[in-house]
């Protein structure tokens, strides 16, 4: 048997995650090296302002539920 490092896995061994699509694959993370740094970070600040905006919608929406007299 060939010892393989930790950080290189065999073509066909998936991670549990990857099985269930909750992890990117390997080939995306590659891309995100090989980008321009300028691209990475407009990149990183789409999915930064996506991310702080559906924080605040729920937010919104949670104080909206708790003001109402559902509870």
């Amino acid at each position: 048997m060939t010892h393989v490092p930790w950080f290189q896995k065999p073509e066909n061994e998936r991670t549990a995650l990857q099985i269930v699509n909750l992890s990117p694959s390997e080939d995306s993370l590659e891309k995100l090296t090989e980008m321009h740094p300028m691209r990475q970070i407009v990149w990183a600040t789409i999915i930064q302002v996506s991310v702080f905006g559906f924080m605040i919608g729920s937010f919104t929406l949670i104080n909206m539920f708790l003001k109402s007299d559902l509870i």
